[in-house]
Parts: structure tokens; C-alpha cells; sequence
């Protein structure tokens, strides 16, 4: 058993310096596999920040131009009076401008009629561009339109892309030398720009990447899956208010590292100022495992290297245990000997290292007190115990006589607040209804005058023990004094609060009550009011039940009044 024990607390010691060097190792090649797999990351994000914002450069550099080449050629002086005169000198103009910059599928000039009366090539002439956003707003303004499908051009032009035609509407208001509108020059810009600049900069770029325009509402209109939304809004809003930035994102089951950046394309640009803008983001992405494939190498590397130090590191514990163990070992026999044997009271002195001297007469000091203060302790904790349990009782009591009515036993005033604060509560959270019945005997006075103040009690008791034995466990019966009860009933409605108490008026009408010999009759008028969510507080009901109380006095007694607003009707009992 001595040597089982003694190779369990060598490895024990062993296991620990050598945990102790492999957390250390650990931290050390952690931490630098932290930082190399951050800075990769923080430079593939910053790689693909400047690859969004070359796209949304070029995206706006574009627009830009070709923008103010139709506002330039729409304010020339000596077009002014050709317009719609001279359908020649129009077209070869549209045509120039064509050939000079073949992202335009189609320029025309569209009279104010809405026909096309010049277009290049001849497209679309005579046709009718009534209604279409671009040429209404162009009769006012100029203005750039988002991407979309092109519907008239689509199979008028030859095109090298295999996607379907998209255009961005160019338009202008042309006016004549006195500044009335004569007309609107408009340009169907092809979306094969765009295109051919996101595979120009993904050809550029790291394998994996990849390019996406983003239209407001976040919807793809460049990439892969045209029409998708890879973002949820609140992205989309970061992505707006920011303007340029980098972020990480979950997309599919994938970490995609991301850079945007905010195409100009808002009021003040320069394309369209008073326009809100069309709003485009552009985000290059790039995967994370494909990001950090270059640090693989070098984590395998480190890892190695921390394995091989932390071998090493587990040897030396080994040896350093092995050594440590034999004063430690006759150390940890003489605290086994005490926890298990009655009469050993102390533990030996040990010899060996000064170290373990000293902490051998240390433990036998702290035994001695530890041995006095449990002692001390036992004594205080049974004193403590018992008077904790007398000072209950004595609290306990002193609740139950605050909050009881000595004549009936039911609930007093005191008693009665705490039960109906918590169903106000519950009825001004909407978690239940609440009704409120104020109970009064009738004619108790006379009751007093002519058989006396023990007769007059023994009703109050009796009616007590009525109310209390009528309503349910979780309902509430106190006395407030004199005659008077108020009774909470805690689910109900002014309904079936209004059946309670005509049975209640009932019951106390066929109660016979006979103190002396004699019979007394007795009889209750009752007040009903529900807790309303306007009511500041419980008492607020308690009078409109005490109001229809009055109410139910005045017209006979012996029956039941509902207050107004309840929603029932008084009825007689």
C-alpha cells in the first residue's frame, strides 16, 4: 500500500510541473499561432478592402463619364435647333458618342410626346417611352436609373456575354435656347461594363475571391446568384453607414471574410445630384480556410516545435518528483494517520528540508486551534439555532395577530392589503380579472337596539362564516370593521361575481341566527366592482364597489348592485 501510494503522489507531483511546462509551451505556441492566423487574416481583409473599393472606383468612374457626356451633349449650343429638326446630324452625334464609348447598348433623343425620333442604328425609332421611369423623370431632371433587364434591346444587339442584358438608364432633359424642354436625351448603358471590370479585377486578384454588387436593398445584381440576398439588414444598414470597412460573416455553413465599399452613386457624387442615390455596395469575399491556407505550413511547424519542448519539459517534472517525493511521502503518512485513528491528536515532527520543518510544526499549530474553534464553534451554532427558532415563532405570532379580526378570525384591514395588492397586480398585467365585493348587513343597528351587542357579534360571526365558507380557497374574505366585509375574488368576472353574491344574499336570507333563543333575521346588501387597468390601485375599486353598495341601500336592501361600468346590470336578489 506504502509504495502504491508513494508512486501515485510522485506521479501526481510529476503530472502536475509537467502540465504546468505543457501550458506554458502551449501559451507560447498558442499565442503565436494566434498572431500569425490574425495577421493573415487582417491582410487578406485589407487585400479585399482595396478590391471592393478598385471595383466601386471603377464603377463610378464609369458612370461618371458617361453621365456627363450625355448632360454635355444635351447643353450644346449648336444642337439646340437640331433636335428635332435635323434627324441626320442627331444620329451621327448619338453615333460618335457610341463608337467613342461602346458601353452604350442604345442612345436616342425622345420627344416630349414620349417617341423615339432619333435612336443609333435606328433602333427603337417611333416607338412609345411613355411611362417608362427614365424618360418621365428626364423630362425633369437628369437622372441615373438602377440595373435591370432590358426588354426592347434584348434581341436587337449582338453580345458576347452569356447573361441576359442589363442596362442603367441615362437621362437628360434637352432644352432649347429659351430653356423649355423640347425633348430628353436618354442612354441605355450595358451592364457588360461592369461585368467585364469584376472579371478583369478577379483575374488580378487571389484564386477564391470573389466579386458581388449589391443593390440597396442588399439583393445581388454582380456575382454569383443573381437576386439573392447573401446579408440580413442590419449588415446591409453597417455596410451603408460605414461606407468602406472589412467584416467576417456566416454564409451557407462557410466563415467568408469580407471588404465593401459604397459606390458613389448618392447626392453629391456628381452623377445625379438630388437623386437619393442607387445605393450600391460592392464586397469582394474570399473563404476563410482558403485565407489562412498559407499559415498551415508554419502552424504545423510550431506545433512540432512546442511538442518536442513540451517532452522534454515532462522528463525534467519526472526527475524533479522523484526527488521531492520521499520527505512529502512520510509527510502525507502522518496526515493519514491522523484522519483515520481516534487517538492520534497531533502529527510528528518530520525531519528532512527546512521547508517541510517547518511546515510540519505549522500544521501541528493549526490542528491545536482548528480543534478549539470547532469546539467554539458547535457551542455558537447551537445557540444560534435556537434562538433563530424562538425569534421566528415569535415573528410568526405577532403577523398572525396584525392581520386578524378578533370577533370573526378572517382577515383584518392589515391582512387584507397584501393578498389584494398581488391580485391588483396580476389584473393590471392582464394575467387574470379580479372582483371586489363590499358586503354590509342590513339594518344592524336594530339588531344591536333590540337584542344587544352579544347578538349583534354573534351575526357579525356568522355572517363572517358564511362569506368565508361561499367563496373559494383562493379568494379573500376580510372584515373592515362594524358590519362591513369586502371579499376579493381573484379569476372572475363581474358575471359570475354577480352570481356569487346573490348567493350569498340567498344564504344569509335563509340563515337562521337564533344567539338568545330568539330568531333574528338577517339579510346583506352587496356592492360588485371588477379592477380595471386604469385603476391607480385596489382601493379604487373597493369604492365603486362601496358606491354600488349605497346604491343597493337606497333601493331596498337585501339585494346586489354592480357598479357602473362593470358591465352588468343591478338585480335584485
Amino acid at each position: 500500500m506504502a509504495f502504491r501510494n508513494r508512486l501515485r503522489f510522485e506521479h501526481q507531483l510529476a503530472a502536475l510541473v509537467g502540465l504546468l511546462c505543457l501550458a506554458l509551451v502551449g501559451a507560447t505556441v498558442g499565442g503565436a499561432v494566434w498572431l500569425e492566423r490574425r495577421s493573415a487574416l487582417r491582410l487578406a481583409e485589407a487585400r479585399l478592402a482595396r478590391l471592393a473599393g478598385g471595383m466601386a472606383e471603377s464603377l463610378d468612374t464609369t458612370l461618371r463619364e458617361r453621365f456627363r457626356e450625355i448632360q454635355v451633349v444635351a447643353g450644346l449650343d449648336p444642337l439646340r435647333e437640331r433636335w428635332g429638326a435635323d434627324a441626320t446630324t442627331i444620329r451621327g452625334v448619338l453615333t460618335a458618342m457610341r463608337t467613342t464609348a461602346p458601353d452604350y447598348a442604345w442612345l436616342g433623343f425622345v420627344a416630349p410626346d414620349g417617341r423615339v425620333r432619333v435612336g443609333t442604328q435606328g433602333m427603337l425609332e417611333g416607338l412609345a417611352m411613355s411611362g417608362r421611369a427614365w424618360f418621365e423623370t428626364g423630362l425633369t431632371r437628369p437622372n441615373v436609373g438602377d440595373v435591370h433587364e432590358a426588354a426592347l434591346l434584348n434581341g436587337l444587339l449582338v453580345r458576347s456575354e452569356p447573361e441576359p442584358l442589363r442596362l442603367v438608364d441615362l437621362a437628360v432633359p434637352v432644352r432649347d435656347a429659351g430653356g423649355r424642354v423640347i425633348g430628353v436625351l436618354g442612354g441605355h448603358l450595358s451592364w457588360d461594363w461592369a461585368i467585364r471590370a469584376r472579371r478583369r479585377l478577379l483575374d488580378e486578384g487571389r484564386p477564391g475571391t470573389d466579386l458581388w454588387v449589391l443593390d440597396r436593398q442588399g439583393r445581388v445584381i454582380l456575382g454569383p446568384h443573381l437576386g439573392t440576398t447573401p446579408f440580413g439588414p442590419a449588415r446591409i444598414g453597417a455596410m451603408v453607414e460605414q461606407g468602406r470597412g472589412r467584416f467576417a460573416a456566416v454564409i451557407g455553413d462557410e466563415t467568408v471574410l469580407a471588404g465593401f465599399a459604397s459606390a458613389a452613386t448618392g447626392e453629391g457624387s456628381g452623377i445625379a445630384a438630388g437623386d437619393p442615390g442607387l445605393g450600391w455596395i460592392v464586397v469582394a469575399a474570399l473563404p476563410e480556410a482558403q485565407a489562412l491556407a498559407p499559415v498551415q505550413r508554419s502552424v504545423q511547424a510550431l506545433l512540432g516545435l512546442g511538442a518536442g519542448i513540451a517532452l522534454v519539459g515532462v522528463a525534467l517534472a519526472w526527475g524533479l518528483g522523484r526527488r521531492a517525493a520521499a520527505p512529502l511521502r512520510r509527510m502525507t503518512a502522518a496526515a493519514d494517520r491522523f484522519g483515520r485513528e481516534a487517538d492520534a491528536t497531533t502529527l510528528p515532527r518530520l525531519d528532512g528540508a527546512r521547508e517541510f520543518v517547518a511546515l510540519s510544526a505549522a500544521l501541528r499549530s493549526l490542528l491545536r486551534r482548528i480543534g478549539a474553534a470547532e469546539r467554539e464553534l458547535s457551542d455558537a451554532a447551537l445557540r444560534s439555532t435556537r434562538a433563530a427558532a424562538f425569534y421566528r415563532r415569535q415573528i410568526e405570532d405577532l403577523r398572525q395577530v396584525a392581520g386578524t379580526d378578533v370577533l370573526t378570525g378572517l382577515r383584518n384591514r392589515r391582512g387584507f392589503a397584501a393578498p389584494a395588492e398581488d391580485a391588483f397586480a396580476q389584473a393590471r398585467g392582464g394575467r387574470c380579472r379580479v372582483a371586489v365585493l363590499v358586503v354590509d348587513i342590513d339594518h344592524f343597528k336594530r339588531v344591536n337596539d333590540q337584542h344587544g351587542h352579544d347578538a349583534g357579534d354573534a351575526v357579525i360571526r356568522h355572517v363572517g362564516a358564511l362569506l368565508a365558507d361561499a367563496v373559494r380557497e383562493a379568494d379573500t374574505v376580510a372584515r373592515f370593521g362594524g358590519e362591513e366585509f369586502v371579499v376579493l375574488l381573484v379569476g372572475l368576472g363581474a358575471s359570475e361575481a354577480v352570481q356569487i353574491a346573490e348567493r350569498l344574499c340567498a344564504a344569509a336570507r335563509a340563515a337562521e341566527i337564533a344567539p338568545a333563543g330568539s330568531a333574528i333575521p338577517v339579510t346583506v346588501s352587496i356592492g360588485v366592482a371588477t379592477v380595471a387597468r386604469c385603476d391607480p390601485d385596489i382601493q379604487a375599486a373597493i369604492a365603486r364597489a362601496d358606491a354600488a353598495l349605497y346604491e343597493a341601500k337606497a333601493c331596498g336592501r337585501d339585494r346586489v348592485s354592480v357598479a357602473a361600468g362593470t358591465g352588468a346590470v343591478e338585480r335584485a336578489a
